[in-house]
């Protein structure tokens, strides 16, 4: 809103007003009787200084960004060392499969021993447990 009090309030002066007033009972600052009442006040406030007069004991409405920031659920990060160590068994992984494919079309016939298991089912093993036991920061 406009910082001169003079100034004609329009719809969307009229609106924001609302808004921090609707904040405002939402958080328990206003009781019922005075929300409607400042509400009430607020549709036919004909000036910006009438506006503010009705929220000037209110904390000012918070921006999208400010309600975006607030409703952004925070993912725990892992750190680099633990990041390093997944895409490195991701690509040990995907190594030791296409070794034993290839082995397996070479040979042709049923499927050889699976033996990609015990390179990353213990290090994956490993990996989880790391994983899980490590304390993360948040966002």
């Amino acid at each position: 809103m406009s910082h001169d009090p003079e100034l004609r309030a329009g719809d969307t002066d009229r609106d924001r007003t609302i808004a921090v007033l609707t904040d405002g009972y939402a958080e328990g600052r206003l009781t019922n009787d005075e929300f409607q009442v400042r509400v009430d006040s607020a549709h036919v406030a004909s000036t910006v200084g009438e506006l503010n007069a009705l929220v000037v004991d209110l904390p000012k409405a918070k921006t999208d960004d400010e309600v975006r920031q607030a409703n952004a659920v925070s993912r725990p990060k892992l750190s680099k060392d633990l990041r390093a160590g997944w895409v490195s068994w991701l690509g040990v992984g995907i190594l030791v499969n296409v070794i034993w494919g290839a082995t397996w079309i070479t040979h042709g016939g049923s499927a050889p021993y699976y033996w990609p298991i015990w390179v990353i089912g213990p290090w994956g093993a490993g990996m989880f447990i790391a994983t899980m036991s490590e304390p993360r920061k948040r966002d």
